[in-house]
């Protein structure tokens, strides 16, 4: 009877550590990497994250992405980005007092720019990576892309098409299993 009933507890605690778990899409295209999944009801992924590796090759493409750093900023060229001009809209990254002191360190070994969803990182002059979130932080921001051609800019979060539309087909797309808290 006592097997039973643990069983019966390993069960039920199973099933609620496995319900808080979403399938959350995950589009990668060379050193990009952007998550989705179905925001307010929607019936498709929306994109409300997405990374961008500098500190490898990047695709001509998606170095050829504008961003819109703020909604009265030109639109720049992710090929353009250094950190003067991101200086001029975006304010310098300041951690979070509870932050280990090992992080506050490492983040002072480069020049660092976040806001409006952006999160941006240089080392030496050189682009290290690009973050754009809509949905983190417990708020909502509205970073902008636009397609190469500068005809069309998005608000994040994208479609999938949209996603498609700025960055390229992915090289991957698959979904994940994350644990939501």
């Amino acid at each position: 009877m006592v097997m039973l009933i643990r069983r019966v507890w390993w069960v039920v605690f199973l099933a609620a550590t496995l319900s808080a778990c979403a399938n959350v899409s995950r589009f990668e295209k060379d050193v990009l990497v952007a998550h989705g999944e179905p925001l307010n009801d929607a019936s498709e992924p929306l994109y409300y994250l997405i990374f961008i590796d500098g500190r490898r090759t990047v695709d001509p493409r998606i170095l050829s992405v504008y961003l819109t750093l703020r909604p009265d900023a030109p639109p720049l060229r992710l090929a353009d980005m250094r950190p003067d001009i991101v200086a001029e809209y975006l304010p310098v990254f300041i951690p979070p007092s509870n932050w280990p002191e090992q992080w506050k360190k490492k983040i002072k070994e480069n020049d660092v720019y976040s806001g409006g969803g952006f999160h941006i990182v240089f080392n030496n002059g050189n682009l290290q990576s690009v973050g754009m979130c809509s949905h983190c932080a417990g708020g909502r921001e509205h970073p902008v892309v636009g397609v190469p051609d500068e005809h069309a800019f998005y608000s994040l979060p994208l479609t999938e098409q949209q996603l498609i539309e700025v960055f390229g087909k992915p090289d991957r797309l698959y979904k994940v299993t994350e644990v939501k808290y």
